[in-house]
C-alpha cells in the first residue's frame, strides 16, 4: 500500500517558497507594466499573500525591485554556470559563450533591469537602492563571463574589454529591437563572433 502520510516543510521553507513567489511575481509586473506600473499591491495579489506579509520583509518598492532582480540574477547565473561547467573540452567557448548571451538579452533578466536603470536616472530612491547592487553585479558578471569563456581565451590580456565591447554591442542591438522587433540579427551576430575571435586569439 502506497504511503500517504504527508511531508510537512518547516517554517523555514515555507518562508522561502513565499519570497520567491513575491520575487517572481515582482520581476513578471515589471517587465509587463514597467517600474511606473508595479506597486506592492499588484505584487501580492499576484503572488498570493497579504500586502502587509510583503511589507514585513521588503518595507519599499525600491527594496523589493532590487531584491526581485537579484534573484533572477543568481537564477540565471546559476543556468549558464552549469551550461559551462557541462562543456567538454572541445567544445567552441567563444561560440557558445556568445551564443549564450544572445539569448540574455532577450530574457527578463534584460528587460526588467532595463526598466529599472531607466527609471533610476529621476528617482533618486531607487538610484540609491541600486548603487551597491550594480558594483556586486559588476564582480559577479566578470566572474560569470571568465567561467563561460574559459581558457585559453579568459588568460588573454584584452579580456576584460573585449567582453565589454561585446557586451555593449548586444545592448546595443536589443534596444534597437525594441523599436524595430524584427530586424535580423544574425549578420551582426556572425560579425560579433569574428571580432571577439580575433582579439581574443593569441598572435
Amino acid at each position: 500500500m502506497a504511503d500517504l502520510r504527508v511531508v510537512r516543510r518547516t517554517q523555514q521553507e515555507r518562508r522561502a517558497a513565499t519570497q520567491r513567489r513575491v520575487l517572481d511575481a515582482a520581476v513578471e509586473c515589471l517587465v509587463e507594466l514597467g517600474y511606473s506600473g508595479l506597486t506592492t499591491s499588484r505584487v501580492a495579489d499576484r503572488a498570493g499573500v497579504s500586502r502587509g506579509a510583503l511589507q514585513q520583509q521588503y518595507r519599499t518598492r525600491e527594496r523589493l525591485v532590487v531584491a526581485a532582480i537579484e534573484h533572477l540574477f543568481e537564477r540565471r547565473a546559476a543556468e549558464l554556470r552549469a551550461v559551462a561547467r557541462a562543456l567538454p573540452p572541445e567544445a567552441d567557448r567563444i561560440s557558445t559563450a556568445l551564443s549564450l548571451l544572445w539569448t540574455q538579452i532577450s530574457s527578463p533578466l534584460f528587460s526588467a533591469g532595463l526598466e529599472l536603470w531607466v527609471a533610476a536616472r529621476t528617482d533618486a530612491a531607487l538610484r540609491e537602492a541600486l548603487l551597491p547592487f550594480d558594483r556586486a553585479l559588476r564582480t559577479a558578471i566578470r566572474e560569470l563571463l571568465s567561467d563561460l569563456f574559459g581558457a585559453p581565451a579568459n588568460q588573454h590580456p584584452d579580456f576584460a574589454e573585449v567582453v565589454v565591447m561585446v557586451l555593449n554591442a548586444m545592448h546595443g542591438t536589443a534596444l534597437n529591437r525594441i523599436l524595430r522587433p524584427s530586424s535580423a540579427v544574425s549578420r551582426q551576430r556572425a560579425l560579433l563572433e569574428r571580432t571577439a575571435r580575433t582579439l581574443l586569439t593569441p598572435a
